[in-house]
């Protein structure tokens, strides 16, 4: 993701660590374009778009499984969804190269986006690459279309508004209003939804150039404001009762998601990055690899694991940094314990076991909190295709409490099931069947399975 990419650049020029606090850690992978959405004149007035239009994998064509109805209306807002158990997610993953018509990247800004949204990306547009934008553009579409649909089927994806944490993390906060609402105030949640499962919604977004990838989830109930999770400061227009994890106990029910490419090279900076984000254990476990190619891809397995992680907490690298807790990974036997995500896990044989050990605070009392709440994480490591080069990692809180019961709700996960699902935005849902099917290549103890 961005944040990668962030600290490569902070690395290459020396900058302090400061530089990351721009980085929104909930968003997209690139957050400063996807809060801003876009708008191009000529959209067309018909979205009864078909995957035949798309450039698609010649090795696993896209088979769309649509309803019945090809009206416009039912395009943009698409059939709905039920949410996953608490601890259960869902996993929404676009291949861009189905989406890559002019005309329907158009669509999308104009029919998936408000008006506020449309008129900043426009006034961005200048300055981004056409594949920045058309980046922007897919992450967008695919959030607010798959979200509106776990919201009713009087829900379109631009009457959704939302609102971000004090580091950025977004969540829903109505869905009401209309395409042209530009209200600003999350507390005026008016609904045109049946019922309120959209305020249960916990979701999180990333994308590479060859991804673009959504984790839903959600929480047992309707959460109560609480005033520790404010943003610190004034308030302003795009703030909201706030979430985020300053302290342990401010992330339940959440979940954070981050992909990259796992043979993206990072040449010598990767030894460099590891020895300035990474904990020491996980820093000496690369050191130990031998082959050039082989540390570069155990640190691109760690760095996105710890990135999910940070994302479901809120946080992002500059609130939480990577140092302060360890990702390790153990053989499926309990053999061979490793500071980090090796290559050959999961490649060959059972998928490895991940555990996270958290080492953050500045006092004792805050270090043993922290290190209380590890266990309440599952994390999944994952190829969405088993013979591509592309990783998503997945991090969600457990519902179970420590006597191994699940809290909040009968419905509620005590692992992490996740369900993969390809779509494309305004067009549908690939058919079952029609792509291969993702491979684990590390979980937590107490993953439940990946379908």
């Amino acid at each position: 993701g961005a944040s990668l990419g962030r600290a490569m650049v902070s690395l290459a020029t020396r900058g302090a660590p400061a530089h990351l606090a721009r980085a929104r850690s909930g968003a997209t992978a690139t957050t400063s374009s996807l809060t801003r959405a876009s708008s191009h004149d000529g959209a067309r007035p018909h979205a009864a778009w078909s995957l035949h239009r798309a450039r698609a994998r010649p090795s696993s064509p896209p088979v769309v499984a649509r309803s019945s109805t090809t009206d416009s209306t039912s395009a943009i807002k698409g059939d709905r969804v039920t949410l996953p158990p608490p601890g259960d997610v869902h996993l929404w993953i676009m291949d861009p190269t189905d989406a890559t018509d002019p005309a329907l990247c158009r669509d999308y800004r104009a029919r998936c986006l408000p008006a506020s949204e449309r008129d900043a990306l426009e006034s961005e547009a200048g300055n981004m690459t056409e594949g920045a934008l058309r980046q922007a553009t897919h992450s967008k579409a695919l959030m607010r279309w798959v979200l509106a649909r776990y919201c009713g089927g009087g829900v379109a994806p631009a009457d959704l508004r939302f609102a971000h944490g004090e580091h950025g993390k977004p969540r829903l906060v109505g869905v009401g209003g209309g395409a042209s609402s530009s209200s600003s105030n999350p507390s005026a949640s008016s609904s045109s939804s049946d019922d309120d499962d959209w305020m249960r919604i916990r979701f999180s977004v990333s994308h590479t150039n060859r991804l673009v990838v959504l984790a839903v989830t959600s929480a047992p109930g309707i959460e109560p404001s609480h005033p520790r999770l404010k943003p610190r400061g004034a308030p302003t227009p795009s703030a909201s009762p706030g979430w985020g994890a300053n302290v342990p106990a401010n992330a339940p029910h959440e979940v954070g998601v981050d992909c990259e490419d796992e043979r993206r090279r990072t040449s010598a900076a990767a030894d460099k990055l590891a020895g300035r984000w990474l904990s020491a254990l996980e820093h000496d476990a690369l050191r130990a690899i031998g082959d050039d190619a082989a540390r570069a891809m155990s640190f691109m397995r760690t760095w996105t694991l710890k990135e999910s992680y940070v994302k479901a907490l809120g946080t992002g690298i500059a609130a939480h940094p990577f140092g302060g807790f360890d990702v390790t990974l153990a053989r499926s036997d309990g053999s061979k314990v490793s500071g980090s995500i090796p290559p050959s896990g999961g490649d060959e044989g059972e998928p490895g076991v991940i555990a996270l050990a958290e080492r953050s605070g500045t006092s004792a009392a805050e270090r043993r909190a922290w290190a209380a709440t590890a266990s309440r994480w599952r994390m999944a490591l994952l190829k969405p295709r088993a013979d591509d080069s592309l990783l998503v990692a997945v991090c969600a809180h457990s519902c179970a409490t420590d006597g191994g019961s699940s809290e909040g709700s009968n419905d509620a996960s005590t692992g992490m099931n996740v369900r993969v699902r390809w779509t494309v935005p305004m067009v549908g849902d690939v058919a079952e069947g029609t792509r291969p099917p993702p491979t684990l290549i590390a979980r937590s103890e107490g993953f439940g399975a990946l379908e």
